[in-house]
């Protein structure tokens, strides 16, 4: 859990194996014919890779944006490839479940429980983009395909003695990375047959945060509420996307402030991550 910890030794190891990760991501896209690959960094606070460390080829977009969407310029892509997901806020049994931001118990669309792939697939899908790719836990995968069912997946496991054991982590490590080249490609090479998620409004949305206080707290939109529930209403995912946002990220006070401030924040952890990050603890894990 300490790799997911921005700011820790862990994490910055964390970090040299994610960027491996998504390396053979890049490489299995342009395999499979990309001509362009954009990687977004979106966990915290975004600027988790190591951007040096990344494949040449590829444009590096760290941080949350206000215009034109919160993952910035995303216009013109074709697809999008998920690496490193996990499955949804108050699913047992899960690594790190959680969706959005960590203080909700379950998020709810329209009654039902959703996890990042319901809510940014489709924000994504009302901007033509389909999901095309995801890598995960088993838990987490098999919910994302509930939802994608077209998408190419890559189950990783999440149990720490996969990563311990010295030679057959090794082996672990590379066949995995291989799969998720090989399975890029090929979710690139089906983008044609990919399809944008598209759900039907009017949209019902209910966060449930994990205490009353802490709905108390982030509802300074004055959402209606009871007890530790917020919930609103949308047109559209995108609509509701931005009402989530306002919920978590964006204090009422702060709203008319909120482009500088972004582009406050996202400088600064692209600084602070790039120059002033801890040295690398691997926690027993193999190199």
């Amino acid at each position: 859990m300490r790799q997911c910890r921005m700011g820790t030794r862990e994490w910055q190891y964390g970090r040299e194996c994610l960027t491996e990760d998504v390396n053979h991501v890049i490489c299995g896209a342009f395999d499979g014919g990309a001509t362009r690959v954009l990687v977004k960094d979106t966990h915290e606070v975004g600027f988790n890779c190591l951007i040096r460390r990344l494949d040449a080829r590829a444009e590096y977009l760290g941080g949350h944006y206000v215009s034109p969407s919160l993952f910035g310029n995303i216009s013109g892509l074709d697809l999008v490839l998920y690496v490193a997901i996990h499955a949804a806020s108050g699913t047992p049994d899960a690594f790190f479940p959680h969706t959005h931001y960590g203080v909700f118990s379950e998020l709810r669309l329209n009654g039902s429980a959703v996890g990042e792939m319901d809510i940014y697939g489709g924000y994504l899908g009302e901007l033509g983009i389909p999901i095309g790719f995801v890598s995960g836990e088993d838990i987490a995968v098999h919910q994302a395909l509930q939802t994608l069912p077209w998408a190419k997946a890559v189950t990783v496991d999440k149990n720490k003695d996969a990563y311990t054991s010295g030679e057959r982590s090794r082996q672990y490590l590379s066949e995995g990375r291989e799969r998720l080249r090989r399975t890029a490609a090929e979710a690139v090479r089906s983008a044609s047959r990919m399809k944008p998620l598209l759900l039907k409004g009017p949209l019902h949305f209910e966060a449930v945060f994990r205490t009353e206080q802490l709905a108390r707290k982030f509802n300074t939109w004055n959402f209606p509420r009871r007890g530790e529930t917020v919930s609103w209403e949308s047109i559209d995912m995108r609509e509701g996307f931005e009402m989530l946002n306002r919920l978590v990220f964006i204090p009422r006070m702060v709203y008319p402030f909120r482009q500088p401030l972004a582009f406050i924040v996202r400088n600064y952890f692209r600084i602070k991550n790039t120059y002033f990050a801890p040295s690398p603890d691997s926690d027993g894990a193999c190199r």
